[in-house]
């Protein structure tokens, strides 16, 4: 059996051979060769440098609070800080969004390989990614070294990672959970608690996918709960794949409902508006 088949082979999360997994995954990863996901080449860090900063819309311009690409956009070393009309018309719960890069090859081919492949072994290179560029995304004072120096009364509770969780059903045929995967690679990274149960849902309810903007947002709201109190913290939401955000938006609907100060989105790939893609054959899952 090869490393990636072990890793394929998953059960869920909170269980015990999930537990297991991980410890071994981890093991393989200290003690193994790395390979490049995209090139192939070695490189102990899973995504070499070169392929990381070709991703396909690394340096588009995009919302700061959404994520989506500016239709007049062109390349740019610096991101743009400004929000999109959507956001300005209807500002959503989230503060802002990280995105790796455009739901298109190789990424597209990455996320497929990670959700329906089973290819658990795609999720810490792409979450050790997303932490790279949450840096400049944390408000002033989330950041772990501004917000624990102090350790007084004062202090701002660092931040807390946590990922979009699957349905029971969802969960129970993939085997895990592919946010919670990125999300774990993450968190250690940059050195964040991870709170794997921090939002649980709530009801199933109709797969987001085979659904249009409109209709995700009214299937989804109020589709999750978080399970703490949340005050004055700023939470990172993990997420895959983020197309008209109506999932995301129903997750920081209940974070800041629970008194979170901040929700942060960090997704692997951005889709432009389903409206926009009308030639292209809807994303499964």
């Amino acid at each position: 059996m090869t490393v990636m088949e072990f890793r394929a082979r998953v059960s869920p999360d909170d269980s015990p051979a999930a537990a297991l997994r991980r410890t071994c995954a981890r093991f393989f990863d200290a003690w193994l060769p790395a390979a490049c996901i995209v090139c192939g080449n070695a490189h102990i860090d899973g995504l070499c440098p070169e392929c990381e900063n070709a991703l396909p819309g690394r340096a588009t311009m995009r919302c700061a609070r959404c994520g989506l690409a500016s239709p007049a956009s062109q390349p740019s070393p610096a991101p743009g800080p400004a929000h999109c009309a959507a956001c300005q018309a209807d500002p959503p719960a989230f503060s802002a969004t990280v995105v790796l890069g455009d739901y298109a090859p190789p990424l597209e081919r990455l996320v497929q390989a990670l959700k329906f492949g089973r290819d658990a072994a795609l999720a810490p290179p792409l979450g050790r990614a997303l932490a790279r560029r949450l840096e400049t995304a944390l408000p002033d004072g989330a950041r772990p070294d501004a917000s624990d120096a102090s350790g007084g009364p004062g202090a701002l509770p660092g931040p807390i990672v946590t990922a979009i969780p699957l349905s029971v059903i969802r969960l129970a045929g993939r085997g895990f959970n592919q946010s919670l995967e990125i999300a774990r690679a993450l968190a250690r990274a940059r050195r964040l608690p991870l709170g794997h149960r921090l939002l649980a849902r709530t009801r199933a309810g109709t797969p987001a996918s085979t659904l249009h903007a409109g209709e995700r947002r009214l299937a989804l709201a109020g589709a999750f709960a978080a399970s703490r109190p949340l005050a004055a913290r700023t939470v990172i939401v993990v997420d895959d794949v983020m197309t008209t955000g109506a999932t995301l938006r129903a997750a920081a609907d209940a974070l800041r409902a629970a008194g979170a100060a901040h929700v942060i989105n960090c997704v692997v790939a951005r889709t432009p508006p389903p409206d926009a893609r009308h030639d292209r054959p809807r994303r499964p899952g």
